[in-house]
Order: C-alpha cells, then sequence, then structure tokens
C-alpha cells in the first residue's frame, strides 16, 4: 500500500490543498509520509517530497564469507586488528570458510557503495557433539564499537546456527564473560574444538586423538555409576562383589602343582683312603723346679674404698601403645574432581597459561 498525493495550486494566500490517494503495490513496501516539506520551483508552484523507504535506518545483517569473496582482504585487516598475524595467512584461514564448517560469518550494514564490514565471528564444528557448534574470532570495528553491533554479530551468530539444525554455541573468552552472561550464555565444562581439521580429518578420527569424552561416553559413564552404586547396595553379608567381576561362590579353585619329580640317582663316589697317622713330636724333659723364693713383707691394705653414688632410678619404661581402633576404610577418591568455577575465578588456563573461562547456551 503506497500514498500518493495529488498537489493544486495554492488557492488563497499560503493555503496548500493536498488530496491523499491509496494506491496498492506487490513488489514495493508501504511508503509512508512521515512529514510534508515545501518545496519551491521555478515556475512558482509548490511540490511536496515524501521521505521513502531508503532514508530509513539501513539494514544490518550477516553472511558467509564464502559467498562474498571480494571482502576477505577487508576482513582481514579487521581479524588482524585484535589478532595480529601476516596478511596471507589470515586471508588463507578465511578461505577455508565452507558449509561443510568451519564457517566466517561477517556482519555488514547497508547495500552496494553504502555497504560497510561492522565485525566477524567464525563457527566450528564441536568434537563429540553433534549439536553443538564452537564461536570464536568474534571482533568488531574498532569505529563502530560501542553502538550494540556485538550484540547484534551474536544474535545472527546464534540465528545461522539455528538455521543450520543446531542447539548449543560454546566459546571460551578471557574477560568479556560479563558481556556473554548478559546474552544469557553460562559457564560450563571444556569441550573440544574441531577448528579447520574438520574440512580433512574425520571427526571419529578426532574424537579418537580427543581427551575429552563425547556424549555417549558420557551417558554410558553415568549408568555405569548408577549401576555400581545399585549393586554395591544389594551385596549380601559375609562377602563382596566388584562389577564386571563373577561372585566368589562361582570361581573354581585352582588347579593342584603338578607332582615334583626327583632328580636321578648318582652312584655314590668312593671314599678316599685315610692319610697315614703321624706320630707326636716328643718333648725335651722338663728342667727341675726351683723353689720359691722365702715370704716377704706383706704389702699393707689398700684404703677402704669408698662406694659410689647411687645412681637416679631410671625412668619406667614407655607404655605399649594401644592398639589401633578398627575403623572403616576410607571412601574411594572419585576420579573426577570438581571444578569450581565464576564470573570471576575460573581453574582453567590457556596454552599460553592465561586464565580463561568456558561458556555455552542453549539455542
Amino acid at each position: 500500500m503506497s500514498l500518493t498525493s495529488t498537489i493544486s495550486k495554492p488557492e488563497t494566500d499560503g493555503e496548500l490543498g493536498v488530496d491523499l490517494h491509496p494506491v496498492s503495490t506487490s513488489r514495493r513496501p508501504t511508503q509512508h509520509v512521515e512529514k510534508v516539506r515545501e518545496v519551491p520551483a521555478m515556475d512558482g508552484e509548490v511540490k511536496e517530497k515524501l521521505h521513502t523507504d531508503s532514508e530509513r535506518p539501513e539494514r544490518i545483517y550477516a553472511v558467509p564469507i564464502h559467498r562474498r569473496p571480494d571482502l576477505l582482504a577487508s576482513c582481514a585487516d579487521l581479524v588482524n586488528s585484535e589478532w595480529r598475524r601476516s596478511q596471507a595467512a589470515r586471508v588463507h584461514s578465511l578461505q577455508k570458510s565452507c558449509p561443510e564448517f568451519p564457517v566466517c560469518l561477517v556482519l555488514l550494514r547497508g547495500r552496494g557503495e553504502t555497504e560497510r564490514l561492522l565485525g566477524h565471528a567464525r563457527l566450528s564444528r564441536v568434537v563429540g557433539r553433534s549439536s553443538s557448534l564452537f564461536v570464536e574470532s568474534v571482533v568488531v570495528s574498532d569505529a563502530e564499537r560501542g553502538k550494540g553491533y556485538g550484540r547484534t554479530l551474536m544474535e545472527e551468530a546464534e540465528r545461522y546456527a539455528e538455521s543450520r539444525g543446531f542447539k548449543r554455541l560454546c566459546l571460551t573468552t578471557h574477560d568479556k564473560q560479563h558481556f556473554y552472561s548478559h546474552l544469557g550464555y553460562v559457564l560450563s565444562m571444556p569441550v573440544q574444538n574441531a577448528g579447520g581439521m574438520a574440512a580433512f580429518v574425520p571427526m571419529e578420527m578426532l574424537l579418537r586423538l580427543s581427551r575429552i569424552q563425547s556424549e555417549e561416553e558420557e551417558e554410558e559413564a553415568n549408568t555405569q555409576t548408577q549401576t555400581r552404586t545399585k549393586m554395591n547396595a544389594q551385596v549380601p553379608q559375609g562377602g563382596a562383589c566388584v562389577v564386571g567381576s563373577p561372585p566368589p561362590s562361582s570361581l573354581h579353585p585352582p588347579p593342584p602343582p603338578p607332582p615334583s619329580i626327583p632328580p636321578p640317582s648318582m652312584p655314590p663316589l668312593p671314599l678316599p683312603p685315610p692319610p697315614p697317622s703321624i706320630p707326636p713330636p716328643l718333648l725335651p724333659p722338663l728342667p727341675p723346679s726351683i723353689p720359691p723364693p722365702p715370704p716377704s713383707i706383706p704389702p699393707p691394705p689398700p684404703p677402704p674404698s669408698i662406694p659410689p653414688p647411687p645412681l637416679p632410678p631410671s625412668p619406667p619404661p614407655p607404655l605399649p601403645p594401644p592398639p589401633p581402633s578398627i575403623l572403616p576404610p576410607p571412601p574411594p577418591q572419585s576420579a573426577v574432581q570438581l571444578v569450581v568455577q565464576t564470573l570471576t575465578e575460573t581453574p582453567y588456563r590457556d596454552a599460553k597459561g592465561v586464565p580463561i573461562y568456558w561458556m555455552h547456551k542453549d539455542i
């Protein structure tokens, strides 16, 4: 629906007659007369100027860069303004954008000559998470920051991911966790980003090389934990059973050891003849005994000895330690450690040792 006007010549001083007639059109959107301005003409007639859709705010939208290869150089400059890299290496990284991921989205404003590059975001697959995408390299032009384009860029990324059938977006940040929290993102556990390797390495191989469990492995681990808890609660008295092994009653006794075979007997060796006996040597006769000397004057008796002072009584021997009390064995430590992550503290670090926050949002 559009409005057209028929302008007549002024009938009185300063008066203007305007006749508006609605005209329906099917191809272009409705035009609204927001303000009527009088434009004097050379012949004295007054014409009316209408505000059309072209004068409204320019449209903002996102498009994959592999559909706009003409923006590779300017987008490389935009990303390099935040993370320094050579121009050729950055262009080569952007050229990996494809429908099979990773996908590099560029945020644009306007069309044709008035088109302007506002921001960039890259979406990659997540190893072991078939319904998740990883958001990285989120950057907005320095000249356009503070105008809400960061939020618009994330909304466009969510809209694109939802249109491709994905249900969750994951990301990491060093210092923008409060910004993403306002957008609905929450703290989460780390995931494995496939990056550009998903284009030439099968996802199954990436999952084998990854140290993070997949969705199926996590569900299986949770099921085994619940089963182990139930079986431990149902163990009868007088015996225990480890999950995955047969009960003690079903174990067969080990076979007896084979009988030992004595070594073959050897004939006894003949004993050597005894050596001939040697008579002992003859001793010389003893000299005649010498009579003892006459008794001499006995020496004076020694002075009486002073007894040593009595030793102090020795301390009583220490008491034996009390018998150890029978305590139940400590519970086994869980292999999964409790990791606490808040919007102000995180236990995670990146490859350079800088604190990093893991977040996700269900879309």
